[in-house]
């Protein structure tokens, strides 16, 4: 089978691999489509990040090179010999997180917090990057008859948005504030518009992000660099500020802008990723007596809601897939693209075996 692996940054090489045989408890999926994530972008572009490159993962055993690809979709070829529930041909949507299902965080069903956290695609061999994936039955969802291929790769991206919704206690009527136009961004967007947002204003220094913002159902989508956040945002909430802030970018400047645009006693989500240290002033959360919270992935449980909220046309994540490739296309069409891209023309490209 035909398989993207990653060996290290700028070091993603398609190449033939043998098919895997299920065992117990576990089932093969045909990959019909699967997404590039910003996490792959960043363990292409400057990895290892999350990747195990000299010890194998304590959970999993593996380490690199690893097939990629953790938001996919698709058939179940093979089932393993004790599974009862799955049959050949049932169409599933991955969820990717692996758990150990013994630590203190798993028995408390905060799985994706477990001490041993992996996740299908990044420290588990087998990816969605790859022809066939050999996943745990536990991290199986039925795809709906009426969701494409397409729709149920979305998924995973989409659960991150929903979880932090779910967090922040948003409630119908709310102020919010979505700092970034990246697919997290925009699976938030369309979240807090599902939930009842009554204005979701963001910010986005790319051009055609900031268009597909708009075209999501933005009220207004801000460029940082062209104006004062702050005071258009004071303008529009009666010099209050918004109620809840989802920060999706990781970067400096944008968490800053997070913590002027919110009114006192507001909801701040760290939804974005980055590693490097940033400069923050901790007064400005005192002086507002800020709520805070931050993400890691979702819960299992959000998974599903999701999926639910996709399959019944609450969540138009079809809108967000702007280009479609084949694998061996994938570093030319797919990273290179997204890391030349400076002007957001793309959202979010999926990998297809259809």
């Amino acid at each position: 089978m035909r398989a993207a692996l990653w060996y290290g940054a700028k070091d993603i090489r398609v190449e033939d691999v043998p098919r895997p045989t299920p065992g117990k408890g576990e089932v093969l999926v045909k990959v019909k489509r699967c997404g590039i994530c910003g996490t792959d972008l960043h363990e292409y572009v400057s990895g290892p990040h999350v990747m195990f490159v000299d010890e194998p993962h304590p959970l999993t055993g593996f380490k690199a090179p690893i097939i990629m690809g953790h938001e996919f979709s698709g058939d179940i070829v093979e089932v393993g010999p004790d599974i009862k529930k799955w049959n050949e041909g049932d169409r599933v949507v991955v969820m990717p997180l692996m758990h150990c299902g013994e630590c203190y965080y798993c028995r408390r069903g905060l799985e994706h917090l477990c001490e041993q956290f992996a996740a299908v695609g990044l420290q588990w061999y087998w990816g969605g990057f790859g022809e066939y994936c050999l996943v745990k039955e536990y991290q199986l969802n039925k795809l709906p008859d009426n969701m494409t291929y397409e729709e149920g790769a979305c998924c995973e991206p989409a659960s991150l948005g929903l979880y932090g919704i779910r967090r922040s206690g948003l409630q119908a009527g709310d102020t919010v504030f979505i700092s970034g136009g990246g697919p997290t961004a925009v699976f938030t967007l369309m979240g807090c518009l599902a939930a009842g947002a009554s204005k979701v204003f963001m910010s986005e220094i790319q051009p055609g992000r900031a268009n597909k913002c708009r075209e999501f159902g933005a009220t207004e989508v801000f460029n940082p660099l062209e104006c004062n956040l702050e005071e258009e945002l004071l303008k529009r909430t009666n010099g209050v500020g918004v109620d809840i802030a989802f920060e999706c970018t990781g970067i400096e400047a944008a968490i800053n802008d997070c913590f002027k645009v919110l009114r006192k006693r507001g909801m701040y989500v760290q939804s974005g990723l980055n590693v490097d240290p940033v400069k923050v002033n901790p007064f400005d959360w005192a002086y507002k007596d800020l709520n805070m919270v931050g993400l890691w992935c979702f819960n299992t449980y959000d998974f599903a809601s999701t999926l639910d909220l996709i399959s019944t046309g609450r969540l138009p994540v079809k809108k967000s897939v702007t280009k479609v490739i084949k694998v061996e296309d994938i570093v030319k069409e797919g990273f290179e693209v997204l890391t030349a891209d400076t002007t957001g023309k793309e959202m979010k490209i999926q990998i297809s075996f259809e």
